[in-house]
């Protein structure tokens, strides 16, 4: 099915994807775009770039977000031992390997008493429903394209969740942190079913579409000593990056995408300054396609 964008009402809508502290590129690119004079109409965000999204769409400068990324700690992504042997002694396994509130609480000083009316810029905070077996979507406005949700496979979550919980969901990677139940849902990380979610962009009516898509290296090698748990992750990453390909293939707007390749793994603590330096320096690299292709309203 073809859309007729003529005649819409122009949006230019950051897209940032997941990708753990990685995501932090983020706010490198949101300081190289206002630099540019891009208008930014609202943000669409995918787990750990959801949080960035939301954080941009609250108000708060690269310069707060540039000190919070640095904040984090490998303290902060912990095992939930206590949990666990709670769990066991009831004699049924645990939801998740890890703690959830020492994550959230370096958070907590920007979200707190934040909600859905608190935003500046729209926001729409990707999640997935593992009941639904979609991506189910939470946001400041209904999609104006709405048919588009068919196509994409893509549900209209409103307002249902408050804004920290639309967060907490989104970055609920499963086996790691406990998923979120809500009315029947069970929601984890939005990345599982889109993790660069340009699909929801343009349900919700961009016309101009800058993302940062978070992405595994082009080609993979087996480890020298490579083993069972090589080849599982491997095998997932690929799928979801397959995923992520032909959703974006199916899009019909104009889309600029800054691209990043991890190295490294996600526990990348002491390098978050240069992820974010990167962002900001691939972003001023492509300066003259983006200001091409996006409304500038000059």
């Amino acid at each position: 099915m073809a859309y007729d964008i003529s005649g819409v009402m122009p949006m230019n809508i950051v897209v940032l994807s997941g990708g753990g502290l990685w995501a932090a590129a983020g706010i490198g690119m949101v300081e190289a775009l206002v630099e540019m004079g891009v208008p930014i109409d609202g943000y669409v965000g995918s787990s750990a770039g959801a949080v960035v999204g939301a954080l941009f769409a609250l108000g708060y400068t690269p310069e707060r977000l540039r000190h919070l990324a640095m904040s984090f700690r490998a303290a902060d992504v912990r095992l939930d031992w206590l949990g666990w042997v709670r769990s066991l002694l009831q004699g049924r396994w645990p939801l998740a390997f890890l703690r959830v509130p020492p994550l959230f609480a370096r958070l907590d000083p920007y979200l707190a008493n934040r909600s859905w009316s608190s935003l500046i810029r729209p926001l729409w905070v990707v999640t997935t429903s593992l009941t639904r077996r979609q991506a189910l979507v939470f946001g400041s406005a209904a999609p104006s394209r709405y048919e588009a949700g068919g196509r994409f496979h893509l549900a209209w979550g409103q307002q249902g969740l408050d804004l920290q919980t639309a967060l907490r969901a989104s970055l609920a990677v499963p086996g790691l942190f406990p998923p979120v139940t809500d009315s029947g849902d069970w929601l984890v990380d939005g990345g599982v079913a889109d993790d660069y979610p340009v699909d929801v962009a343009f349900w919700v009516g961009a016309t101009h579409i800058i993302g940062l898509w978070i992405d595994e290296k082009a080609e993979w090698a087996m480890p020298p000593r490579g083993h069972v748990g090589h080849v599982v992750e491997a095998g997932l990453t690929t799928m979801l990056r397959e995923l992520s390909v032909v959703r974006q293939r199916q899009v019909p707007v104009p889309r600029t995408d800054i691209r990043l390749e991890m190295e490294g793994g996600h526990r990348v603590f002491d390098r978050v300054a240069d992820i974010i330096d990167w962002g900001y320096t691939a972003t001023r690299q492509r300066n003259r396609e983006i200001l091409a292709a996006v409304d500038r309203r000059a």
